[in-house]
C-alpha cells in the first residue's frame, strides 16, 4: 500500500507506535524482555514491519521478496525486538491486514 493512500489518523498512530517502542526499549527494558520471552513463532520475512511509519532504507524488495541489506552485519534493536507486544501487531495490521505475521503471544487463560 502506498503511503499516499494511508489516512492521516493511521499515519499518526503508526508514528506514535514508533515512539512507544523506542520508549519501551529505553525506559522499560524489563517489560520488553518479559514480553519477548512470551513471544512465539518466527519472522516470515514479509517486510511489513520495515515500512510501518516510514520505509526502512535498508529494506530492499527483490522480485517481491523483501530482505535487509545489513541483516548479516548489524540489526537495529527495533528490528530484533519487533513486535514487542500485541500493540505492535495491531499497528502492523493497519498496513497489511492480509499478510499474517509469524509472531504471536499465547492468549491468557480465562479464570474460572
Amino acid at each position: 500500500m502506498g503511503y499516499s493512500r494511508i489516512k492521516l489518523s493511521v499515519r499518526l498512530k503508526l508514528f506514535l507506535g514508533t515512539f512507544r517502542r523506542f520508549f519501551l526499549s529505553v525506559c522499560r527494558p524489563g517489560y520488553v524482555r518479559a514480553s519477548l520471552a512470551k513471544r512465539q513463532g518466527e519472522c516470515r520475512r514479509c517486510g511489513v514491519c520495515c515500512r510501518l511509519a516510514w520505509r526502512c532504507r535498508y529494506c530492499l524488495d527483490d522480485d517481491g521478496i523483501p530482505h535487509c541489506r545489513i541483516y548479516t552485519i548489524y540489526r537495529f534493536p527495533n528490528c530484533t525486538q519487533f513486535p514487542i507486544d500485541q500493540s505492535d501487531l495491531a499497528d502492523r495490521e493497519l498496513i497489511s491486514p492480509d499478510t499474517i505475521c509469524g509472531y504471536s503471544w499465547a492468549l491468557p487463560e480465562k479464570k474460572r
